[in-house]
């Protein structure tokens, strides 16, 4: 069967092949009622575009990378499933790369995949969005990218993220109003923008409410669930121990349960305890776990339309 070509689909739809093209790129200057009768007749002939020939005819190579030093499946998958929207829609492939951001070779290992893939572009993730060496790489090789939470935001004029603080703020406010005085606080791995942000959250809390800041609360995991175990056991066995506890993930939240139960202290009748990121885990757990939705699908989404959006040069930067 002969395979339908862009001038087949123009010839159906009475456009030319240059509209055609408009509508398979997700630009602009195509009215909407010509959009939709291109894209039905698109749909009505199963037209696929040839990646190949539109990625010579744009001189790019059509694809983004999403760069991540995370060892949470769940993290990955959401933000794959944000970019991975956004990339359909503007009909960009995807490459998803593990790094190491603490690795002597990460800048060499990240020429090589650039020179390899010629990606048009990268989103990174904590916490290579701090790693000021990768980025001045990045400027001066000319890769353009979008840094999804980062710590700074003055880093990039591109780049996504929501005030943990403020959202960790509203969960210690609630751990308080239900009569807590002594809230642990189990940190992810410092210098992190998230680690740092929620942080910041636990204290503006405590000074609203004239609490006192105690850093033997305080204690510093690194997003798993053993560091959450280790974590809680110092917090529960504390002198004066808190009568709830804020874990900045839910995987830490889960060794706080595991920890509490080693113990033989009830959750929720002696211990309060709360999670962050909503992510599937939260809901396996017994008794249920109060968490903290975070959006960071969303954010992976708007990432990838930033970054696009940039390399096709529809708009000017904007925020997300």
């Amino acid at each position: 069967m002969k395979a339908v070509t862009m001038q087949d689909v123009a010839d159906r739809a009475g456009v030319s092949p240059k509209t055609v093209s408009r509508v398979v790129n997700n630009e602009p200057r195509v009215s909407e009622s010509t959009r939709k009768k291109i894209q039905k007749v698109i749909d009505e002939l199963s037209f696929q575009p040839n990646k190949s020939a539109q990625s010579l005819a744009a001189d790019r190579s059509l694809l983004i990378g999403l760069l991540y030093d995370n060892p949470s499946s769940t993290y990955v998958v959401d933000l794959q499933a944000g970019v991975l929207g956004v990339c359909h829609k503007f009909g960009y492939g995807l490459v998803i790369h593990p790094c190491e951001n603490d690795s002597p070779e990460l800048i060499q290992r990240l020429r090589e995949l650039l020179d390899s893939s010629r990606m048009d572009g990268l989103i990174l993730t904590p916490p290579m969005t701090e790693n000021q060496e990768l980025l001045d790489f990045l400027v001066s090789s000319g890769t353009p990218y979008v840094l999804i939470s980062p710590l700074d935001n003055s880093q990039s004029e591109l780049s996504v993220s929501v005030d943990d603080s403020v959202i960790t703020q509203q969960a210690i406010q609630s751990l308080i109003d239900f009569g807590h005085r002594r809230i642990g606080f189990i940190t992810g791995v410092r210098k992190r923008s998230g680690s740092e942000m929620r942080l910041l959250g636990y204290q503006q809390a405590l000074e609203k409410n004239n609490i006192s800041y105690d850093e033997s609360l305080v204690v510093e995991g690194n997003f798993t669930f053993g560091s959450g175990v280790v974590a809680a056991q110092e917090l529960l066995r504390h002198e004066n121990p808190p009568t709830a506890i804020f874990a900045s993930n839910d995987y830490m939240a889960a060794g706080v349960m595991k920890a509490a139960l080693q113990l033989r202290i009830s959750i929720p009748h002696e211990l309060s305890l709360c999670g962050f990121d909503d992510t599937p885990v939260a809901g396996y757990m017994s008794p249920g776990l109060t968490t903290i939705r975070h959006p960071l699908e969303r954010l992976a989404s708007h990432a990838g339309e930033l970054l696009i959006r940039q390399l096709k040069k529809h708009t000017q930067p904007f925020e997300a």
